[in-house]
């Protein structure tokens, strides 16, 4: 494989994650309603983080209490 093809592998995967990304970024927390046949469907996308909070945040949310 020369370096035109790698090139162009790698060029097509940064499109396709920037293409993913660029879905996330639009379906994110946002419903999604859809009324075909006369059937309606709702469907919610809500992407959290699994991070846990750090000390700091939680101590903050607290003092707000």
């Amino acid at each position: 494989m020369d370096s035109y093809a790698s090139g162009g592998i790698g060029a097509g995967a940064v499109f396709a994650l920037g293409l993913a990304y660029r879905v996330y970024v639009a379906v994110n927390h946002h419903r999604v309603r859809s009324n075909c046949c006369g059937k309606e469907i709702v469907v919610s996308v809500d992407v959290e983080q699994t991070t846990p909070p750090t000390e700091k945040s939680t101590q903050k949310s607290e003092a707000k209490e």
